[in-house]
């Protein structure tokens, strides 16, 4: 099993670093093989050791359909013009999805990653609120199919791509003959599921414990036994925050909150709505080891939101804590 955290280059994560070396140091104080690497392409890369790069973590659009499927009529009512489109995309075409992902893909293959991780899902900012969404899960994982397979067919990677759940329209694990259905159309031989644990918790707004969502985790993965064998890796995290799902959908609804005209300033609402929902906390329930052991991944990722070293240290311990009685940062199965 590869452990690793969530890293990515931006300004404000890196500041927490000297220089590669003491990312080297942090890697081997905190018991990880490496990291999972989230690319942002505007920032430097200067200070990321690219031999501790196991996993990269894909950009995530979160709603591309629209593009997809050349409905700009819906485009327009989300973006306001094309040119916040090509701002957000690269490009105003289905082909600028396909070169996007492909040039990511070629990167995480130079850089010689084991895996990468894809979120199939699809929302857009209103929806997040209301919970009312234009897509269907199937629809939203066919079109997903037809992105991935058009760009890995003609490719010979190295890498496992493996597809992320989150609680949107897509991949949510809710219905197992949709997940199937996606490994069904997926073409790629290394393909198979990260499991994010945070985002299985938010399809259930009413748990309130740790322990009733490791309870919830193991109903949900019992009744999709038949792709277990797919879960190849695991972000392993928590949120209990169904207060906050409910709080703002009628916040939205009473019109307490009122969402912005302009794209931008209203993907900043949004944005900080996410954060507020999806904490990516240590996952320390009793239960959790037993989960981890029963899925037996070839990957796991402690994967968290910190806002310095400090707190991201003392997450990495608890975590560890929570899956290794003696403490000496190695899982025991």
């Amino acid at each position: 099993m590869i452990v690793t955290t969530n890293f990515n280059n931006s300004t404000e994560d890196m500041a927490r670093y000297e220089e590669k070396d003491d990312i080297r140091r942090f890697c081997i104080k905190n018991h990880l093989d490496g990291m999972e690497y989230m690319r942002i392409p505007q920032c430097p890369e200067d200070k990321v050791p690219m031999e501790l790069i196991q996993g990269i973590h894909l950009s995530s659009y979160q709603s591309w359909m629209d593009l997809w499927l050349r409905k700009k009529k819906v485009l327009l009512e989300e973006y306001g013009s094309m040119e916040v489109v090509e701002q957000l995309y690269g490009g105003i075409t289905p082909q600028t999805l396909i070169e996007n992902l492909r040039g990511e893909l070629n990167q995480a293959q130079a850089l010689g990653a084991k895996y990468v991780v894809f979120h199939v899902s699809e929302v857009k900012i209103i929806e997040s609120f209301t919970h009312r969404f234009q897509y269907t899960d199937r629809e939203v994982i066919t079109a997903a199919a037809e992105l991935i397979n058009q760009v890995l067919d003609a490719e010979d990677y190295s890498f496992d791509f493996l597809m992320e759940n989150l609680w949107w329209p897509g991949m949510n694990l809710m219905n197992p003959e949709i997940t199937e259905e996606l490994l069904e159309h997926v073409h790629y031989e290394k393909k198979g599921i990260m499991l994010d644990t945070g985002h299985l918790l938010h399809t259930n707004i009413g748990l309130h414990s740790q322990e009733e969502g490791v309870d919830y985790i193991l109903q949900v993965l019992d009744r999709n036994r038949q792709i277990k064998s797919y879960i190849k890796g695991i972000h392993l995290n928590q949120s209990l925050t169904g207060d906050v799902a409910c709080d703002m959908k009628q916040r939205l609804e009473s019109g307490e909150i009122r969402l912005k005209t302009d794209y931008w300033e209203r993907f900043a609402q949004v944005y900080s709505y996410i954060f507020q929902l999806d904490q990516h906390k240590p996952f320390t329930a009793a239960g959790v080891k037993g989960l981890v052991e029963e899925i037996a991944p070839e990957y796991l990722t402690f994967e968290f939101i910190t806002r310095n070293r400090v707190e991201h240290e003392r997450y990495l311990q608890a975590q560890w804590s929570a899956l290794t009685p003696d403490r000496r940062g190695k899982i025991i199965c």
